[in-house]
C-alpha cells in the first residue's frame, strides 16, 4: 500500500482543465479522473485528521475493513457484531425492525451525527440500529473509495444483510440509511438484494463518479428500484451531491444547493468555499437526524422546482415529511429549513 502524496496531488490540480477559474468548475471537468484528483487536494486535504489518502492494494480483510455496531433500545450501547456472529441475539431483537446507518468519504462510524442518529432511532422508533463502519476504507483517494471501495463494503454489507435474513429478520423490516458515497453503498446493497428491502433513505448521495461526469448506470447508484422505499434529501446539488433525486419521494431543502442556510458565511476564496459546500453537505445528516424525532415536522410541498416553490405556484398541491415519517406519497418536494438547530422553519 502506498499513499498519495500532497505534491503530486498539487501538480495534478493546478493542470486540471479549468482549474484556475474557481472551485465550481472543477465539478464541471469531464474526466473522473481529474475530478477525483480535484476533489483529493480541495476537500480532503482539508482534513487534518486522517493524514495523506491512501490508494494501491488493499491487504487487509474485510472483515477488519467494515465492521457492524448494532444496539437497541434495550441494549442502547452499541456492540460490535460479526457476520455469523454466535451471540447476534443479544445485540439484536429480531422481534423488531433494524435500521443500519452508514458514512461516506473521509468518516467513519465514530462520528457524532452517527451516534445521534443510533440513539434517536432507538428512542423514537423503538428500533434496532447498526452503524456500518468502512473506516479505513474511507480514507482512501475518491477515485478508489467511490470506484472500488464502496463495492467491497456494498458486497459485505450484504453478506451481513443475508445473515440477518437467515436468522430470521425479514427484508421488508430492513432499512438502509447512507450518508454521501455511504447511499450508494446502500443502493448497492438494495439492488443485489433485488429492490426486496423495505426502505433505503440517500443523505445526500454523492454525484462526482456517479451522475457526471458520467452516469454509472443505475446498477450501480441509489435509486428507486433498490428498494420499495427509496426517499433522497439533497442538499448540494451539482457539487458534492446528485444533481435531481432518482428515489420514490426526493426532497430539496431550500432548493437541494449549497449553501444552506446554515451555512451562509462569507466566501472570499475556494477554501471557505469548499467549507461552505462541505458543511450543506454535512447538514443533510443534521436534516435525517432531527427529523426522527415526530416533534420536527419537515414539511415539503410537491413542486416541479425551487423557482415555482418561492413564486408560490405549488402551495396547494400535497406535502409529505421528509425522513422516516413520510407518507410515501411521490414524487419531488421542496422545503425552507431555519439557520438554527433543530432546523425546523416554524413558518
Amino acid at each position: 500500500m502506498f499513499r498519495t502524496t500532497i505534491s503530486s496531488i498539487v501538480t495534478l490540480y493546478i493542470t486540471l482543465p479549468g482549474a484556475e477559474s474557481g472551485l465550481l468548475d472543477i465539478f464541471n471537468t469531464s474526466s473522473d479522473y481529474n475530478l477525483a484528483s480535484a476533489l483529493d487536494i480541495v476537500f480532503a486535504l482539508k482534513r487534518n485528521d486522517i493524514g495523506l489518502l491512501r490508494s494501491g492494494k488493499i491487504t487487509t480483510p474485510i472483515e477488519e475493513d467494515v465492521t457492524f455496531w448494532c444496539g437497541n433500545r434495550q441494549s442502547p450501547v452499541l456492540s460490535q457484531t460479526y457476520l455469523d456472529d454466535p451471540k447476534v441475539r443479544q445485540k439484536i431483537d429480531f422481534s423488531k425492525p433494524i435500521m443500519l446507518v452508514t458514512h461516506g468519504w473521509l468518516d467513519n462510524h465514530n462520528l457524532i451525527w452517527l451516534q445521534q442518529i443510533a440513539q434517536d432511532a432507538q428512542h423514537f422508533l423503538d428500533t434496532n440500529v447498526c452503524i456500518v463502519g468502512w473506516d479505513q476504507l474511507a480514507k482512501y483517494n475518491y477515485f478508489q473509495a467511490a470506484k472500488q471501495n464502496c463495492r467491497l463494503v456494498s458486497d459485505y454489507l450484504t453478506r451481513f444483510v443475508n445473515f440477518l435474513k437467515q436468522e430470521g429478520m425479514p427484508l421488508d423490516i430492513i432499512t438502509l440509511a447512507g450518508h454521501s458515497l455511504g447511499a450508494h453503498i446502500c443502493g448497492q446493497v438494495g439492488n443485489n438484494l433485488n429492490g426486496q428491502i423495505a426502505e433505503i433513505y440517500g443523505i445526500d448521495p454523492a454525484g462526482p463518479l456517479f451522475t457526471f461526469p458520467v452516469d454509472v448506470g443505475k446498477e450501480n447508484r441509489l435509486d428507486k428500484s433498490d428498494a420499495k422505499y427509496v426517499q433522497m434529501i439533497l442538499t448540494t446539488r451539482y457539487t458534492l451531491g446528485v444533481g435531481s433525486g432518482d428515489g420514490h419521494e426526493n426532497f430539496y431543502p431550500n432548493g437541494g444547493t449549497s449553501p444552506q442556510p446554515n451555512c451562509v458565511f462569507p466566501v472570499s476564496n475556494d477554501a471557505e468555499m469548499a467549507d461552505q459546500i462541505i458543511c450543506s453537505h454535512l447538514h443533510s445528516a443534521s436534516l435525517f437526524r432531527f427529523s426522527l424525532d415526530p416533534s420536527n415536522a419537515f414539511k415539503g410541498r410537491r413542486c416541479t422546482n425551487w423557482v415555482n416553490y418561492l413564486l408560490g405556484s405549488c402551495m396547494f398541491n400535497a406535502r409529505d415529511s421528509l425522513g422516516v415519517y413520510s407518507q410515501k406519497l411521490g414524487g419531488g418536494f421542496y422545503l425552507k429549513t431555519s439557520a438554527v438547530s433543530p432546523y425546523v422553519n416554524k413558518f
